[in-house]
């Protein structure tokens, strides 16, 4: 976005990026790379890896079947996606064929895009394969096109719309 306002104290942090240095790991495929597959990817988001498979390295938002939970990675933001829309202000989009750090393991800033009850620290993270919503809480009966993450909510509490922490280590 081009700047129109300054504040005295700058965002903690924007969606995808590190939470802390605790350990971390990408996921990698037989081909070594991880890039985006036709669609693009959202950073700060939740992707799968080749969408049931790990043998043509590329990672989708956007699966159009069933998803393994194991193949779901978080999308980091390294300053990689770009502004794909004309005229646009800013963007979040991996392009297709552009690399993507996609992480199995770690401690993420991410936007609680819709919370199911009042999650607090150690609440579920879901994510939703349709809309790409990240779901913070888990569902009372979860539709078949969401699938819950290995990640859990680590900010004391969360509201819509706010950027809070997530972590795979409960």
């Amino acid at each position: 976005m081009f700047q129109n306002q300054v504040y005295i104290n700058p965002a903690v942090a924007l969606p995808g990026d590190f939470a802390s240095s605790n350990p971390m790991d990408y996921k990698v495929s037989s081909s070594g790379r991880l890039v985006a597959d036709s669609s693009g990817v959202t950073v700060g988001k939740f992707a799968v890896v080749n969408n049931g498979t790990n043998t043509t390295g590329t990672v989708t938002s956007v699966p159009s079947a069933a998803v393994n939970p194991e193949l779901v990675v978080f999308v980091h933001r390294e300053m990689n996606a770009q502004i794909n829309t004309f005229l646009a202000e800013s963007g979040n989009t991996i392009a297709q064929g552009e690399p993507v750090a996609a992480f199995r393991t770690g401690d993420f800033f991410v936007n609680a895009d819709v919370i199911t009850g009042t999650p607090v620290n150690g609440a579920q993270i879901w994510w939703d394969t349709t809309t790409g919503n990240t779901i913070v809480g888990a569902p009372a009966s979860p539709p078949s096109t969401t699938v819950q993450t290995k990640f859990f909510l680590v900010s004391d509490s969360a509201v819509v719309n706010q950027t809070v922490i997530i972590s795979d280590q409960a």
